[in-house]
């Protein structure tokens, strides 16, 4: 994937398949980030607009979206730092999922997101 703006987000593998009670990790590599920029990781379900479900800075706190009812279920892999984990999976977490940079150094924010995206399906 292009750098745009210096950062680069790559997301791996397209297509996930799981079972109910699983653990997945949903890959998402981010190389060029500053001290002050953060990943998000959204969610989209048919019919809905994407919901964001936490954002990680580049220290790697985590912070939890709270409009998300289900971003409880949803953390990073500590070893892999931007990388999603889901443990767990219910039929509920069917979803496309997808990781993104936001640049706000110019005064406006501008999304970046990586492609593809992570899809898990029953």
């Amino acid at each position: 994937m292009p750098a745009v703006l210096g950062v680069t987000l790559d997301q791996g593998a397209k297509v996930l398949v799981k079972t109910k009670g699983k653990t997945v990790y949903l890959p998402c590599k981010a190389d060029g980030l500053g001290s002050s920029d953060y990943i998000h990781w959204y969610q989209l379900k048919d019919g809905k607009a994407p919901s964001r479900l936490l954002y990680i800075s580049e220290r790697g706190v985590v912070t939890p979206d709270t409009n998300n009812p289900e971003a409880k279920d949803f953390t990073v892999d500590k070893a892999k730092l931007y990388d999603l984990k889901l443990s767990t999976t219910q039929e509920s977490h069917a979803a496309v999922y997808f990781c993104a940079y936001w640049d706000t150094s110019s005064g406006h924010s501008e999304k970046i997101y990586s492609r593809p995206v992570h899809e898990l399906y029953w």
